[in-house]
């Protein structure tokens, strides 16, 4: 398909901006040239510049500008330590593990705390928090103080919700950009990330990732904090 009739420089005055936006935005900008161009046409346009790198799915008819960026998490030495105990022990058992640090990616100030999660199925909750004290000094269960064994590496377990968008980094399973968010949203275990800096987080990744704005909300959903995440992505700059 020809530069021109993509409007690629018209096409980024319109939407670089934007932190999404949709088909309908999309057939109505390229209708503003032709209001007889067929809705064919501005689906192959649209293919075109998803193809191209120009713009991005990020959910059902919804888009970004520029190309795709997946997050992946950085897989530590002890991450590794801590899949290799959870798959001899629990070889059968849904689980994920990640690092506090991964916030320091998006935060405006950095969280100094060495906070490992493994999250598991509801039901094995008690049993790998009894295992994992068996090995690791630190170990606690649910929901935590922040302050507790300050200074030292701390592995918390905590229930993995049903329907947690994760994925594999180094053939260790952990989280996803989506499930971080909305996990950093809803959770009072990281109120310490509230206000001014959940901003700041939010804003830094939407602009550094691509972000499944549907996979956000159906996680949040899990939670009962669908609407309110929904409404609170609309005021991402």
């Amino acid at each position: 398909m020809r530069k021109a009739e993509l409007n690629i420089e018209k096409l980024k005055e319109a939407f670089e901006k934007k932190i999404y936006f949709q088909t309908n935005d999309i057939f109505s900008f390229y209708q503003s040239f032709d209001s007889l161009v067929a809705k064919s046409t501005i689906e192959c346009r649209i293919r075109s510049l998803i193809k191209k790198g120009i713009i991005q799915r990020i959910g059902h008819g919804k888009y970004k500008f520029g190309s795709e960026i997946i997050y992946r998490p950085l897989i530590s030495v002890k991450s590794k330590k801590i899949n290799n105990f959870m798959m001899i022990n629990f070889p059968y058992l849904k689980y994920i593990v990640w690092h506090i640090g991964e916030i320091n990616h998006f935060s405006q100030h950095l969280i100094n705390i060495d906070t490992y999660y493994v999250e598991v199925e509801k039901d094995a909750v008690d049993s790998v928090f009894a295992r994992l004290r068996e090995k690791y000094k630190y170990v606690l269960k649910g929901k935590f103080n922040q302050d507790v064994y300050f200074g030292e590496s701390v592995i918390v377990v905590r229930s993995l919700v049903t329907g947690a968008p994760t994925q594999l980094v180094t053939n260790v399973p952990t989280t996803t950009i989506e499930k971080l968010l909305v996990d950093l949203f809803c959770d009072e275990e990281f109120d310490f990330v509230h206000g001014n800096e959940m901003s700041h987080i939010f804003n830094n990744a939407f602009s550094k990732c691509t972000i499944n704005i549907d996979r956000m909300l159906r996680y949040a959903s899990r939670k009962g904090k669908r609407n309110i995440l929904a409404d609170y992505i609309k005021t991402i700059n």
